[in-house]
């Protein structure tokens, strides 16, 4: 994988010395001397990173999550961002050189935007039933909530997902009324849970994509994740793996499946790299996207208005409503529901790889459109129509 050195050349007093980050799925970061601006005091980013965190919980139906399942979820992001998940001497002897503490602390938020206390917890009734991912469960005026100020808050959503969707997450540097993470109430917090996912490492997962982290893979086969010190691997693994898997046939270690940004059982990840951990905090750093977070605002009770604008939001940035694709993940077709059929009725149906690249198109007759995948590598694609104002989708092929 890129290695980027950076080289600090000291020649005389004064000299001047600028970053610039570029932040998003495929960036990297580069930096560069640029003669003209003095050197300015470096921000220390803290050993230990305070995140303060809300949580919107939209009730509909049977959907109800407890203060205790909220507080097991941050217990759970606190474990596995500070290495203290008793799981981790199940780590492979190969990998535990890499095992990195993140020394980042989630905290639920001790006021609200306006300054007033608030546990960090919000609960909304909703009479939409489920979301997907057009971020509608996001807004108050599309039956979710509002985001808190980005600036000074990690915003989670909890509600019920459709189609199998567990979660997903925005990337540093996205829009502030839609930044954060959404997570599936089935796969939230670790009480009274069944089946694949009980240890809240979705959640973990997610906030690794929130703090900049890229699928293992790179989400492209044999991809890279712009991370050192993680093997390249085919695709995402699922299940619980075990021995050597070496997908890529480039790392005598295999495939690191047992880290969080894997897809594998939470039973079965276990880890953050150094590099990995490196990723995350240089967001904190002076000018990162993530940097206003440090401040702490919103864990301080002092009354002051953290941003007197609250609430002013406006619902504008509402994706389109996405195209609903099923099953997540797929093997041999997925069956996409079209939103608005009328509109697009006669028109094409495409499917990109993540890079762009047109694969196949399928023209919808229906309101329902049936893509056969089989001979698709497996990976994310995209799904867009031929109107460049009608909605997107996306599928993960096994």
């Amino acid at each position: 994988m890129r290695r980027i050195i950076v080289l600090f050349l000291l020649i005389a007093a004064p000299a001047w010395l600028s970053a610039q980050k570029e932040c998003a799925q495929d960036s990297r970061l580069v930096y560069a001397a640029i003669a003209s601006v003095p050197l300015a005091p470096v921000q220390v980013i803290p050993s230990q990173i305070v995140i303060p965190v809300v949580v919107h919980i939209i009730q509909s139906g049977s959907v109800t999550v407890s203060d205790a399942q909220v507080h097991s979820q941050l217990e759970a992001l606190n474990r596995d961002f500070q290495a203290a998940n008793a799981d981790l001497v199940q780590v492979p002897e190969r990998f535990r050189p890499f095992i990195a503490n993140c020394n980042i602390r989630f905290e639920l938020a001790k006021v609200d935007p306006s300054g007033k206390p608030s546990t960090g917890i919000v609960r909304v009734n909703s009479v939409v039933s489920m979301f997907s991912l057009d971020d509608r469960i996001k807004f108050s005026a599309k039956g979710g909530d509002d985001a808190w100020p980005a600036a000074h808050y990690l915003n989670i959503w909890v509600g019920n997902m459709l189609g199998g969707i567990m979660g997903y997450s925005s990337m540093p540097g996205e829009k502030a009324a839609t930044d954060g993470v959404v997570l599936n109430h089935q796969v939230f917090g670790t009480l009274n849970k069944v089946g694949r996912y009980t240890l809240g490492r979705i959640a973990v997962h997610e906030v690794g994509h929130w703090l900049g982290l890229r699928h293992i893979w790179g989400d492209a086969y044999c991809g890279d994740d712009g991370i050192d010190d993680t093997p390249q691997q085919k695709s995402y693994n699922k299940g619980c793996p075990s021995g050597i898997l070496n997908s890529c046939g480039s790392d005598p270690n295999g495939d690191m499946y047992m880290n969080f940004m894997d897809l594998t059982d939470d039973s079965c990840m276990y880890m953050f790299t150094l590099g990995q951990k490196a990723k995350m905090r240089s967001s904190f750093a002076e000018g990162g996207p993530r940097n206003s977070l440090l401040a702490g605002l919103a864990l301080q009770t002092d009354g002051d208005p953290i941003d007197p604008a609250w609430g002013q939001e406006s619902p504008a940035d509402i994706r389109p409503q996405a195209l609903q694709v099923f099953p997540v993940p797929a093997a041999t077709e997925v069956k996409v529901l079209i939103p608005d059929y009328e509109k697009l009725k006669q028109k094409q149906l495409f499917v990109y790889t993540m890079m762009g690249h047109k694969l196949m198109q399928v023209p919808i007759r229906g309101n329902l459109v049936i893509i056969p995948i089989g001979k698709l590598k497996p990976g994310q694609y995209l799904l867009k129509t031929d109107r460049a104002d009608q909605p997107v989708g996306r599928f993960v092929k096994m």
